[in-house]
């Protein structure tokens, strides 16, 4: 293994705007459903 991987931080890979994977991943899926709902409001308005 790799030295500097043991010395860094368990949350160093995740990005600025979130403080743990479990908010990483619950943004996700929030964004997820937007897009989801997005495309069906869409969908539906061209019916």
């Amino acid at each position: 293994m790799d030295m500097d991987r043991k010395t860094q931080p368990k949350n160093s890979d995740l990005p600025p705007f979130v403080k743990s994977w479990k908010q990483f991943y619950a943004l996700l899926v929030l964004w997820l459903l937007v897009l989801i709902i997005l495309f069906y409001l869409f969908s539906i308005s061209f019916e």
